[in-house]
C-alpha cells in the first residue's frame, strides 16, 4: 500500500496565493495544537477542555482504539482560529508516532495515515461525518472504519522509504497546500446531511469527488504536477456542485433542479469513474503499466475541464433565470479507444451489482 497523509484539498477557484518559507509559523501560533501534541505523547486520544463532556468522550475514545495505532485530537470550534483540521493532522503527524491522526475541529472530521491507501483515512473520516448523529458517533465510526481498513504496510524498493508515493509530513509539504485547507474546511462545513439540498446520487457524487481530490492532492504534494492540478479541478468541481443546487433551490423551479439531478447523475458518474484510483490516478503514478499514458491522461484531463467549466456556465444561467443547458458528454471522455468504453460499461453494471470491475491493460 501507498503510505499518505491527507493535509487539504486544493482551492475551489482561481490560483492559490504565493506561500513563502516561514508563513506557517506566521498563521499557526502555539497553542491547541502544541496541547493535543504534548497529550497524545502519553496516550492515543485528547480532548480539549472546551469540548461539551470531554472527560467521557476521552473514555469513549480511549476504548475504542485500543492498542492500534491511532492518534485522536478533538477540539472545539475555536481551535480554527489557529489552524484548520488537515493542517493540525499534518503538524500532529510530524510531532507524533501513529500511524493515523484522526482530528475533530467542531464537528468537522479530517484523518490521515500512513498505512492506508492515498485519501483513504480522509474517506473514512467523510463518510463517518455524515452519516452518524453526532460527534461521537462520527468519531467512534472512524477509528472502527480506520481499524477494518488497516492491513501491514508493504515496502517497496529497499531504502526504507521506497513507498509508492512516500509519507507526506513536512512543513514544506504542508506550506505548499497550506491555503487549500482553509477552502475545504469552508466547504465541508456548509453541506450537512439533513441540509445540504442535495439529492442522494449528486451528494454520493460530491463525497466521491472529495475523496478523490484529496487523493490527488497527496500525489501533488509528493511532485506531480497533473496530479496537483486534477485536485484543483476535482475540488472546485464538488464545491460547484453544491452551489449549483443551492442556487437552483432558491432561484428555480423543480424541473431545472430535476433535470440538474439526471444530467449531473450520469456527468459525474463517468466522470468519477474515469478520475478514480484504478484508472487516472494508477495511471499518474503507474505510467509504465500503460499503453499510451499521455493520451489517456489527456482524455481525463480535458473532460475534467470541460465539467469544471460547465458547471460555471449552469451557475450563471441560474443566477439570470435562464433554463439550464448541458452541452459536455462524456462520450468523448474515451474518444475512439474501445476497451475504455467498455470499462466504463462495466463500471456501470458492476456499481449496480455491488461488484468492482478489472482495470483496462
Amino acid at each position: 500500500m501507498s503510505a499518505e497523509l491527507v493535509v487539504a484539498t486544493a482551492p475551489v477557484a482561481g490560483p492559490a496565493p504565493a506561500w513563502r518559507a516561514g508563513d506557517l509559523a506566521a498563521v499557526v501560533p502555539a497553542g491547541y495544537i502544541d496541547d493535543a501534541s504534548d497529550a497524545l505523547q502519553s496516550g492515543p486520544v485528547y480532548v480539549s477542555p472546551e469540548v461539551g463532556d470531554a472527560a467521557g468522550l476521552h473514555d469513549q475514545l480511549l476504548t475504542q482504539v485500543g492498542d492500534a495505532s491511532i492518534g485522536i485530537a478533538v477540539f472545539s470550534d475555536n481551535a480554527q482560529l489557529e489552524a484548520s483540521g488537515p493542517e493540525i493532522v499534518a503538524e500532529l503527524a510530524e510531532t507524533t508516532g501513529y500511524d493515523t491522526i484522526i482530528v475533530a475541529v467542531g464537528d468537522d472530521l479530517s484523518a490521515g495515515s500512513r498505512v492506508l491507501d492515498a485519501g483513504e483515512a480522509m474517506q473514512i473520516a467523510n463518510e463517518a461525518e455524515t452519516g452518524a448523529d453526532g460527534l461521537g458517533p462520527a468519531l467512534g465510526e472512524t477509528v472502527q472504519g480506520v481499524q477494518a481498513a488497516q492491513e501491514p504496510a508493504s515496502v517497496v524498493g529497499g531504502d526504507g522509504g521506497g513507498m509508492l508515493v512516500g509519507l507526506v509530513v513536512g512543513a514544506a509539504v504542508l506550506v505548499a497546500v497550506g491555503a487549500a485547507a482553509f477552502a475545504v474546511v469552508r466547504a465541508r462545513r456548509r453541506r450537512r446531511t439533513d441540509d445540504d439540498g442535495l439529492p442522494e446520487p449528486i451528494r454520493l457524487h460530491v463525497a466521491k469527488l472529495r475523496a478523490l481530490s484529496t487523493a490527488y492532492a497527496q500525489v501533488g504534494a509528493a511532485g506531480n504536477a497533473v496530479a496537483a492540478q486534477t485536485a484543483t479541478d476535482v475540488a472546485g468541481i464538488a464545491v460547484n456542485v453544491e452551489e449549483l443546487f443551492a442556487r437552483l433551490d432558491q432561484r428555480s423551479g423543480a424541473g431545472q433542479r430535476s433535470l440538474a439531478s439526471i444530467e449531473l447523475d450520469a456527468t459525474l458518474g463517468k466522470l468519477t469513474a474515469a478520475l478514480d484510483r484504478d484508472y487516472l490516478l494508477d495511471i499518474l503514478t503507474h505510467p509504465q503499466l500503460w499503453d499510451d499514458p499521455d493520451e489517456r491522461v489527456r482524455e481525463v484531463r480535458n473532460a475534467t475541464t470541460a465539467v469544471a467549466d460547465e458547471l460555471v456556465q449552469n451557475i450563471r444561467q441560474v443566477n439570470a433565470r435562464r433554463g439550464l443547458h448541458f452541452q459536455v458528454s462524456l462520450d468523448g471522455l474515451v474518444g475512439g479507444r474501445a476497451e475504455l468504453q467498455e470499462w466504463e460499461r462495466a463500471f456501470e453494471r458492476a456499481t449496480d451489482d455491488g461488484e468492482t470491475p478489472s482495470t483496462p491493460a
